[in-house]
């Protein structure tokens, strides 16, 4: 039932997964209202204690109240306190992102409501991340962020870095990782790769080294490991034990060779581009050229 409610009626979501709300995009959104209106079903809410409680549309209830409106139509439906949780999270998760850290607070408070209810914790998971279609890995993942120290926290919130960067950088470092990786914009396959390549080494004292190293920030680039690795093994005594690493690294690097044969493919459209060497063809040179000379150095 669509209803005439006045603006100062209507209170937040109980449920609501969103935590803060950009200043900016509310005034650029009440500018877009201004000039073309509010799209049907805009705002939906359910009648709770003489107040409308609002289930979706708190960016753009924030944007009327900047234009000073008295009042707005909203679709009033009685719905439980799932409902409430559900369609709020749904509907944030599909428009304006929030963050890694606000679905996972959402996730929490839909999972937590149904353990309420007696069902067990996996499969209160399992439950939110089928009505969200999330894998159930996903959102164990992503709850998983609540539980990490507040410095880490404090990063997702303002968006330093993204929820499975600071996943992997925290399996591999803890907080200080996840610092390091925020401070460098390290990219998640970066950390991945450099975790790989650090359990690969056979002495144990390297592996521990070389993994304070990249925790602080001295190593940045996984093709630095194996350089570094080298060093430190050869200084200790040690040598990498070729008989039972090569042949399972070479099987690895020759699924990667050949894939990435598959893809030089796509470049050769853009040869003409590369040879410029302007804007993102500038990058992916400066790149090729880095990975060509590394390459030389084990021919």
């Amino acid at each position: 039932m669509k209803s005439i409610v006045a603006v100062k009626d209507i209170v937040s979501n109980p449920y609501q997964a969103r935590k803060k709300i950009d200043r900016e995009s509310v005034k650029s959104l009440s500018e877009e209202i201004r000039n073309f209106g509010l799209w049907p079903g805009a705002f939906r809410g359910r009648w709770r204690n003489n107040k409308l409680e609002l289930c979706y549309g708190h960016r753009r209830l924030e944007a009327i109240r900047m234009l000073g409106w008295d009042e707005v139509e909203v679709d009033i439906v009685d719905m439980s306190d799932e409902d409430m949780a559900l369609q709020s999270l749904a509907e944030n998760l599909q428009r304006e992102g929030l963050t890694d850290l606000e679905k996972a607070e959402g996730i929490n408070l839909m999972v937590r409501k149904y353990v309420k209810m007696g069902l067990p914790e996996q499969e209160a998971i399992n439950k939110v991340a089928r009505q969200l279609a999330l894998s159930p890995a996903w959102c164990r993942d992503l709850l998983s962020l609540l539980k990490m120290e507040p410095s880490v926290q404090k990063a997702l919130k303002n968006r330093e870095i993204a929820g499975r960067t600071a996943l992997e950088a925290h399996r591999l470092g803890g907080a200080e990782m996840v610092e390091t990786a925020a401070k460098n914009s390290l990219a998640v396959h970066k950390i991945s790769k450099m975790a790989q390549k650090i359990r690969r080494i056979p002495d144990a004292k390297v592996r521990e080294k070389l993994k304070g190293e990249v925790v602080r920030g001295k190593i940045k680039d996984p093709l630095q490991i194996d350089e570094r690795a080298h060093s430190l093994l050869k200084k200790g005594g040690g040598s990498i034990d070729l008989s039972s690493n090569l042949e399972k690294i070479a099987d690895s690097w020759c699924e990667t060779l050949e894939d990435w044969e598959r893809r030089l493919a796509e470049l050769s459209l853009y040869r003409k581009a590369l040879k410029e060497g302007d804007g993102a063809g500038a990058r992916l040179q400066k790149q090729i050229r880095k990975m060509i000379t590394a390459l030389q150095r084990l021919t």
